[in-house]
């Protein structure tokens, strides 16, 4: 079963017997309003609510003092209608301490203050007090229920209540507003159209929901079907923001709601609630945000989560689908302080609704118990001026397959040199404070804090591990390492070797399988962007017009080759209808050179840096580049390549990459450079020229690597 997304509606319920202004519901009522009136969404609601307020004061300062943690969606109509917001500080337990917020009032001398009570419990309960002495200072107060929407002590002070009910119950539409000022329902226009529309996808969910169930058939022969639908609602959500004005609540999410027995929705919400907060307690992966001794049902469970991505991935690859609460929006994001970052960057909401009883709470409990239970795997690496990053970036991309599978991955370096490239790349990384080149020295320290990390498993690489450092290392967790040389022999569980001249050293005959061996190009570990299913090159290729060109050297291209291609071809009459891509690193030693001389020649193109590699690569027809890590990824992206040798390390790669015509060889750059960079450029005109040797060139590409790499490897990893 499926657990959790967009609520599936039966067919059966759709009728549209009952209009949104003869609509009661219990919930509504408890707040005790002289008005009501019932809208498409909560944030119509809103805007409704703003609508009504500035008639009925319209001398009110348009200035609104809004919790920093909120969603973005709910900003919408104060931009649209021009009001300032001023964002207070929401802490960890999701509270915000009083005196800030009277400050802050103080400060700014709002007409509105804005609170939100999360997840179903008071939230707001410390503030209410000081709340109360700013409403009699003439501030209004607008409070949105809509995560407790059934808290009795929500709602009862404030001079506008908001909320969304399609959150709450299969309904296509509905919000609401109530208030003892006058509501401006003039301005509502018909919401029926927009309901019937996003009818269509959650139909389609309950009817796939019982296929599923009625054939017993798996996700995957009705995965296009579930993909149809989801992305129909996609399209459906993002008109809801667009939309310009204010709908009311159709009839037929009237007619449901007014057959909706909510005492027993919230009874099955609080229930579900208690069971799964009394299974996942305790667990040190994840931790409820909130306590177990909640006052009313929530919208759902909310946890925080090292890995929150992670454990996304990993419970929707079983059928759970947790959403993330909420993504950053542009007016709050420079107000950030580090408490309301980690709301947003830890936080994932835990579904608890109706829909769902103790057997699926139980089922929610146990994958979170299995992603508790998935190792926690140690990355051993650096990267400084005397060690080149390529070894922290292939480990990146195979912590990303580790992450995703639900293990947790720490990466542990001698020096900070690092800790910038793993930040962005959202790595933990813990420094050793110790000699990068002198590893064995570090054993008594590391061993320690394995053990304090709780690490089990460790892939290092780094050519200045020995022997001797691995012997030491065993006796407290399994290791695999990542071995480009056969310098020596080690004493590992896992070894990986995924170039092609792998073939030249005797790995079988030496470890005599004591060691489990991964070898050869179907072990590449290229970065995610690089793995597509699709021949994404052949795709674009077929809409693009023209000729284009990737011209690349890796980082630090210390002889030049980038520029000294482009000045070479720019005077080759073969080229001169061609769009060079030239990839510039931020430190390339001639990228500024290189940008001057693109300035004068318009068919060049420069990318200092080029975040997207992979859809730079699919739109060109061949490319040049230094021998290396890149020549898989043009591999993977079946780009006809002209190569050059530019260090020792990489006098192997000549020989499987100009075998069997899979791309040309121009030498060594740093015997002869003016020879090389012609080389280079000859070759690039053979491939401009013959259509077929490329074509043949992609095929013979195809079959190097599929881009699967880091996953193989990965998988491999947990296994130890």
């Amino acid at each position: 079963m499926e657990i959790g997304s967009i609520f599936e509606v039966k067919p059966s319920t759709v009728r549209e017997s009952v209009e949104a202004d003869a609509l009661r519901l219990c919930q509504v009522d408890k707040y005790g309003k002289r008005n009501q009136c019932f809208t498409a969404s909560g944030r119509e609601a809103i805007e409704l609510a703003l609508i009504s307020l500035e008639r009925e004061r319209p001398e009110i300062r348009k200035r609104c003092l809004m919790p920093a943690y909120m969603c973005d969606s709910v900003f919408i109509p104060f931009v649209r209608r021009g009001w300032e917001l001023v964002f207070y500080p929401v802490d960890s337990d999701l509270e915000t301490a009083g005196e800030e917020l009277v400050g802050l009032a103080l400060e700014n001398d709002p007409g509105l203050l804005f609170i939100h009570p999360y997840f179903g419990a008071d939230t707001c309960k410390g503030v209410r007090t000081q709340i109360a002495s700013l409403r009699k200072r003439g501030i209004l107060l607008m409070e949105d229920v809509t995560q407790s929407y059934y808290l009795k002590e929500a709602g009862q002070d404030a001079d506008f209540v908001v909320g969304s009910l399609r959150k709450w119950y299969a309904v296509p539409d509905g919000g609401f507003v109530v208030s003892d000022f006058p509501l401006a329902e003039d301005v509502l226009e018909s919401g029926d159209d927009y309901a019937r529309e996003r009818l269509i996808p959650l139909v389609r969910k309950w009817e796939y929901l019982m296929e599923r169930q009625e054939k017993d058939v798996p996700p995957a022969g009705l995965q296009a079907e579930k993909e149809a639908f989801l992305k129909r609602n996609r399209a459906l959500e993002e008109d809801l923001d667009r939309y310009q004005g204010v709908r009311r609540m159709s009839r037929v999410s009237a007619t449901i709601l007014a057959g909706m027995n909510e005492s027993a929705a919230a009874g099955r919400r609080a229930e579900n609630y208690r069971l799964l907060y009394e299974k996942i307690r305790g667990m040190k992966r994840l931790w409820p945000v909130l306590g177990g001794g909640k006052e009313a049902a929530g919208l759902y469970l909310p946890i925080y989560a090292r890995e929150r991505d992670g454990l996304q991935r990993f419970l929707g690859e079983r059928g759970i689908y947790a959403p993330v609460l909420w993504p950053i929006g542009e007016e709050n994001r420079d107000c950030l302080q580090g408490e309301e970052t980690y709301i947003f960057e830890h936080m994932l909401a835990l579904p608890v609704d109706q829909r769902y009883g103790a057997a699926q709470m139980e089922e929610i409990a146990a994958t979170l118990s299995l992603y508790e239970e998935q190792p926690v795997i140690g990355i051993r690496t650096d990267a400084n001026d005397e060690v080149a990053t390529g070894h922290v970036m292939r480990c990146i991309t195979i912590a990303r397959r580790l992450k995703n599978m639900g293990c947790q991955v720490i990466f542990f370096t001698a020096d900070k040199e690092a800790k910038e490239t793993l930040l962005r790349a959202g790595m933990e990384q813990i420094c050793l404070n110790t000699e990068w080149n002198r590893m064995e020295e570090e054993v008594p320290r590391f061993k320690e804090i394995l053990g304090l990390s709780g690490v089990k498993i460790l892939l290092v690489d780094s050519y200045q591990a020995t022997p001797a450092y691995f012997e030491k290392l065993g006796d407290r967790v399994r290791l695999a390492y990542i071995d480009d040389c056969f310098d020596a022999v080690y004493p590992v569980e896992l070894l990986i070797n995924y170039n092609a001249y792998h073939t030249r050293f005797p790995y079988e005959e030496t470890y005599g399988g004591k060691t489990k061996l991964l070898l050869g190009t179907e072990y590449v570990p290229l970065r995610e962007e690089f793995a597509a299913t699709e021949d994404a090159r052949e795709k674009v290729e077929g809409q693009k017009a023209g000729f284009d060109l990737l011209v690349a050297s890796g980082g630090t291209d210390a002889w030049g080759a980038v520029l000294g291609v482009l000045e070479k071809a720019s005077g080759m009459e073969a080229f001169q209808n061609v769009t060079f891509h030239a990839v510039v690193g931020v430190y390339h030693p001639q990228g500024d050179a290189i940008e001057e001389f693109a300035r004068t020649h318009e068919n060049v193109k420069v990318y200092r840096p080029c975040l997207d590699m992979a859809g730079l690569m699919a739109v060109c027809d061949a490319a040049v580049s230094a021998a290396g890590t890149m020549l898989f990824e043009l591999c993977a992206m079946r780009v006809p390549t002209v190569f050059f040798q530019s260090a020792d390390n990489q006098r192997y790669d000549r020989e499987f990459f100009e075998k069997e015509d899979r791309m040309l060889f121009a030498g060594d750059i740093r015997q002869d450079k003016e020879a090389c960079v012609k080389a280079l450029c000859e070759g690039l005109g053979s491939l401009l020229t013959d259509k077929d040797r490329r074509r043949r060139m992609r095929e013979k590409l195809s079959e190097v690597t599929d881009g699967q790499g880091a996953w193989r490897i990965a998988e491999e990893i947990v296994k130890l």
